[in-house]
């Protein structure tokens, strides 16, 4: 039968979800030094449409969740398909080191993510072209800021974060911080220190699965 992946954690502590998608049993198994979940799915075309996708996720995400009280996992995409339970060990084998790798170097960490959104980047009229200089100096300043936020962020919470990763995406920026367990909340009360940035809302969210900071083949998910 085919299967779902979730994710894949340590071998120990081993976290039982009782379902997962379309409220299948969730399994788990020890292979090439790692633990993988998935649950088997009677009919994939459920996942084929956009809606049936929609609701689809909020089940996958709530697996994640449940499994990252416990452990630290890299999930998959979704949705990843294999034929059958037994090409689980064939799929991981030919990254199983960066899997395993990547799980040492996130271990009893979590994701947060902070989303800046400044105001005047949002009523821009791209469709009225600007010269070349113009571009430029609206690059430089839009990076300026960027940075600037970015530098407040690290010195209020440098002793709570193990690393910061940043990415910009349609005219907003967002910042992933890989946090200890054991700061969640010194990292979120850090944040609440740095004040107000003129012109930029900030949106802190998480904790979610440490995806941003391993890349393993089929994980981000």
């Amino acid at each position: 039968m085919p299967v779902l992946l979730y994710c894949v954690t340590q071998p120990n502590p081993v976290v039982n979800v009782a379902t997962g998608v379309s409220d299948a049993t969730i399994h788990s198994r020890e292979m090439l030094g790692v633990r993988v979940y998935w649950s088997e799915i009677e009919n994939p075309q459920l996942l084929a449409d956009a809606e049936s996708l929609k609701k689809a996720a909020l089940e996958f995400h709530r697996v994640l969740r449940e499994i990252l009280a416990v452990t630290t996992p890299i999930p998959f995409r979704l949705p990843t398909l294999l034929e059958s339970p037994e090409v689980l060990e064939p799929h991981l084998a030919p990254e199983q080191e960066l899997y395993r790798d990547a799980l040492v170097r996130v271990d009893g960490a979590v994701q947060y993510e902070i989303l800046g959104i400044w105001a005047d980047e949002q009523q821009t009229d791209l469709a009225t072209p600007v010269s070349g200089r113009e571009y430029l100096k609206r690059r430089q300043q839009a990076l300026g800021r960027v940075a600037a936020v970015e530098g407040k962020l690290r010195k209020v919470s440098a002793d709570t974060v193990r690393e910061w990763r940043g990415r910009e995406q349609n005219k907003k920026h967002r910042w992933f911080a890989l946090v200890p367990r054991s700061e969640r909340e010194r990292f979120i009360a850090s944040l609440r220190t740095a004040g107000a940035s003129e012109g930029v809302r900030l949106r802190l969210s998480g904790p979610w699965p440490p995806s941003e900071f391993v890349a393993p083949r089929g994980a981000r998910g």
